[in-house]
């Protein structure tokens, strides 16, 4: 059993216990368990017909989850390992969808646990999660995914563990995931028989006669040859940081590797770099350029005021002058958007030379056509 305030992951839990039952439980970082249990009204156990659908978020982080459970059973109970100051609404605050919606709650037959008692042999439901980084979902530095659904590596009280089912096995189980289309499945794989089939931008594993499932799915961004090539264009800019995300990369530049202070006139350093990146987007047509400008929160000297008034030019004019370089350079003009931030939106604390450095910056989101980085 967890024990109380302890921290634990989304994990889905399945399963059949002695009592004849379906259990499901989602533990989560809110120490919520929910246990989906069905009382049997015959001696001999049925077998249970399940699946569940991921459907992905474009952060690569949150999923909207279906699940369904199908069995000869007369009903079907959630449970929710109590926790204080939660009234019975709250533990289904993350779930969209129930059927049968038609439950009840129980507050006393199960000491240490609420019961939504659902009426019907059939169970479905829809709830928003989020992976917990470290535990169930690890990223790597080239933005790799990696989600385990028995991430913490706790078992259950009677040694279950993953996807299971007790005393029986799954008759049948699907377990699938839909990917959003700025993220790509890389390897996926079970530790139990069964067959995998990808269709479009779907994975599905289909199962018979398995029990204590444990899935390891891997995927990254669409835009994953963009960063390669951009990692190797730029490889001795040590200026330039790269970075892999969901919706494609991001290029930072320190404005003073583009820019003499207080200007907004390309230097020869700046030029470099930036054909750099020209060369290698400018034939990738489908990938759109977001230019952002963003200062520190120094106040425009009294030298520079009849030229750029506060921040909110001075960041402007830098990436206006971006886009006209890399339009310069053979990208076409419909291709780019540009933002200024002014000092609104810092990486970095203002109180200190060196985070004042690191906000002075120009951002460039690199992003598939049709699509907001």
């Amino acid at each position: 059993m967890f024990m109380a305030g302890e921290k634990v992951s989304f994990v889905a839990f399945r399963g059949i216990n002695q009592d004849g039952g379906i259990m499901m439980a989602h533990l989560r970082k809110l120490l919520i368990v929910s246990c989906l249990l069905a009382s049997a009204s015959f001696a001999e156990a049925s077998g249970v017909v399940s699946e569940q659908v991921n459907f992905l978020a474009e952060d690569g982080r949150n999923a909207l989850i279906y699940t369904t459970s199908r069995s000869d059973y007369s009903n079907y109970n959630l449970w929710f390992r109590d926790k204080e100051g939660y009234d019975t609404e709250d533990y289904i605050k993350d779930f969209l969808y129930i059927y049968p919606y038609e439950f009840t709650w129980d507050t006393v037959s199960r000491n240490g646990y609420t019961l939504l008692k659902l009426p019907e042999r059939s169970f479905a439901s829809l709830e928003q999660v989020e992976f917990e980084e470290g535990v169930t979902l690890q990223v790597s530095e080239d933005g790799v995914y990696t989600y385990d659904n028995w991430g913490d590596k706790v078992k259950t009280p009677d040694g279950h563990y993953g996807l299971w089912n007790s005393p029986d096995n799954f008759q049948n189980i699907a377990y699938s995931w839909v990917f959003p289309a700025n993220l790509e499945p890389v390897e996926y794989r079970a530790n139990r028989e069964g067959e995998w089939v990808r269709r479009h931008n779907t994975i599905t594993y289909y199962g018979s006669n398995v029990n204590d499932l444990v899935f390891e799915i891997k995927y990254r961004p669409s835009s994953h040859e963009t960063y390669e090539a951009l990692k190797k264009k730029l490889a001795d800019e040590s200026q330039v940081e790269i970075a892999q995300e969901p919706t494609g990369v991001k290029l930072t530049v320190a404005a003073t590797v583009l820019y003499p202070s207080g200007v907004a006139v390309l230097s020869d350093t700046g030029k470099s770099i930036l054909s750099k990146v020209a060369e290698t987007l400018k034939d990738r047509r489908n990938l759109n350029i977001i230019v952002e400008g963003h200062t520190d929160d120094v106040p425009i000297s009294r030298r520079l005021a009849s030229t750029f008034a506060t921040n909110w030019e001075l960041a402007s004019a830098r990436s206006i002058n971006v886009v006209h370089f890399l339009a310069e350079e053979g990208i076409e003009e419909s291709r780019f958007e540009s933002a200024a931030f002014s000092f609104h939106r810092p990486v970095a604390s203002n109180d200190t030379e060196k985070g004042k450095a690191q906000n002075r910056r120009i951002e460039m989101l690199i992003v598939e056509s049709g699509r907001k980085g």
